[in-house]
C-alpha cells in the first residue's frame, strides 16, 4: 500500500500541469492497458512483475477501474495522451528515415520539378493524378512557391488509385524525361480534369498538350523510376497522397496553406 500511496501521491503532483499530465496519463495508460491485458490471460503467472506483487496489481486495476466509472473524462484523456505519444514517436521515426532515405528524396535527376533553379529550400511531393486532395493542394503549393522564390518542389509522383492513376503517371513520367518542357502544361491539365482520369481522358489531354507520342513511345527509365518512387514512399510509412516533405519533417494529407508556410518558416530558421 505504501508502494500505492508514493505513486498517487507523485501522480497527483505532476497532475498540475497539463502538460505533465498528458505525459502522465499515457505512462499510465499504457501500463494500465498492458497490466489489464496480461491480467487477463495465462502469460501473467509466467511474466516478470517484480515492480509490484500480486495484491498491488490487483488493487491498482480496481483503483483504475473505480476513475474510469466515476470519471469517464479520464479515459478521454488518457487516449488523447497515448495518441499524442504516438505521433510523436512515429514523427522521430519519420525523421530518421527521412535522413536515410535523403539521396532518393532529394538528390534523383528524374523527377520533375518547380519553383528555383538554385534552391535554398527544397521540398518534396508525393502526388497522384486520381487523388482528390492532391488536385486540391497544387494552387496552394503554386501559392507557395511564388511568396517563396528559393523554395524548389520536387513532385514524385505515383499510381496508387488505379489503372488511370497508372497510365497518367507513366505519360507525365514519359514527357518529363523527354519533353520536360511539355511537362508542367501537361500535369496541370492532368491535375484540373473534374473526374478521375481514364484512357480516353488521358488520350484528350496529350492530345491538346501535343504530347500524344508518348502514350504509345517507349522509354525504359520509367517503370523504375515509378517503381522506386512508390517503394520510397512505403519506406517512409506513407500510406497515401498527398504527402510532403520540409527537411526532416513528413507532413502526410491536405493540409491548408498556413500550415505548409509554418513548416516551411521553421526550416528557413534552422537554416539561418
Amino acid at each position: 500500500m505504501k508502494v500505492l500511496s508514493r505513486f498517487l501521491s507523485v501522480t497527483d503532483t505532476l497532475l498540475q500541469s497539463r502538460k505533465a499530465k498528458f505525459a502522465m496519463l499515457a505512462t499510465v495508460a499504457g501500463s494500465v492497458f498492458l497490466l489489464s491485458s496480461q491480467l487477463m490471460t495465462s502469460q501473467l503467472a509466467h511474466a516478470d512483475h517484480s515492480g509490484f506483487t500480486e495484491e498491488q496489481r490487483v488493487e491498482i486495476r480496481e483503483i483504475v477501474e473505480d476513475a474510469l466509472v466515476n470519471d469517464p473524462e479520464l479515459l478521454k484523456e488518457a487516449i488523447i495522451a497515448l495518441q499524442m505519444r504516438e505521433e510523436d514517436q512515429m514523427g522521430q521515426v519519420r525523421e530518421s528515415l527521412v535522413e536515410q532515405n535523403h539521396a532518393g528524396l532529394f538528390d534523383t535527376q528524374t523527377d520533375p520539378w518547380k519553383g528555383a533553379e538554385n534552391p535554398e529550400i527544397t521540398m518534396v511531393y508525393f502526388t497522384d493524378f486520381n487523388c482528390p486532395y492532391c488536385k486540391k493542394l497544387e494552387p496552394t503549393l503554386d501559392k507557395l512557391i511564388e511568396e517563396y522564390p528559393k523554395l524548389r518542389v520536387i513532385t514524385k509522383m505515383v499510381p496508387l488509385q488505379g489503372e488511370g492513376s497508372q497510365k497518367a503517371v507513366v505519360l507525365a513520367q514519359k514527357v518529363w524525361l523527354n519533353e520536360p518542357e511539355k511537362y508542367h502544361k501537361l500535369k496541370d491539365m492532368l491535375m484540373s480534369s473534374p473526374r478521375r482520369l481514364d484512357g480516353d481522358a488521358i488520350a484528350k489531354v496529350a492530345k491538346l498538350t501535343d504530347t500524344e507520342q508518348w502514350l504509345s513511345k517507349d522509354d525504359d527509365r520509367v517503370v523504375k523510376v515509378v517503381r522506386d518512387n512508390v517503394s520510397l514512399m512505403r519506406d517512409l510509412g506513407l500510406s497515401g497522397t498527398p504527402s510532403m516533405i520540409f527537411g526532416d519533417t513528413v507532413i502526410p494529407g491536405l493540409v491548408t496553406y498556413e500550415v505548409l508556410k509554418e513548416q516551411l518558416e521553421e526550416v528557413i530558421q534552422a537554416k539561418g
